[in-house]
């Protein structure tokens, strides 16, 4: 059985049983609180084909095993992955949840030239300043 390809903002997680296609915008290592030369995990933001993004995360026990498969601006395949809550102050993307890795997911490299190149959202200008000016007030 071929199991078809998911869209990021179709993603929750009341299912487990999700793939996604997406490109790999930007990465990111996040050093230990206590001791910065140790890396305690890779971030990742991904965007699929209509330029949803979602936060990825590779923890420090697994993260050997995925390092030389996520690479920026690689385009990939994703299955057998877990979904927690995207919440705290400081979050990559607006989507309600953060995609985790685990040592059962899979990550195959794939060609896609319909996938964005980038995640850039522009919004209109006054938008953005009543948005500015509530976050100041």
């Amino acid at each position: 059985m071929v199991q078809s390809i998911n869209m990021i903002n179709d993603l929750t997680p009341i299912n487990e049983i999700w793939k996604i296609k997406v490109r790999i915008i930007l990465l990111w290592e996040v050093p230990n609180y206590i001791n910065p030369n140790v890396v305690e995990s890779i971030e990742l933001v991904l965007v699929d084909e209509k330029g949803s993004r979602i936060q990825a995360s590779i923890r420090k026990t697994i993260m050997q095993r995925f390092s030389n498969m996520v690479k920026e601006r690689w385009c990939c395949i994703i299955a057998k992955f877990g979904l927690i809550s995207n919440i705290g102050k400081h979050r990559a993307t607006n989507h309600s949840y953060k995609l985790n890795f685990f040592f059962k997911t899979i990550v195959r490299e794939c060609e896609d030239v319909q996938l964005p190149l980038h995640g850039l959202i522009l919004q209109h200008l006054p938008k953005f300043l009543r948005m500015r000016l509530m976050t100041q007030s």
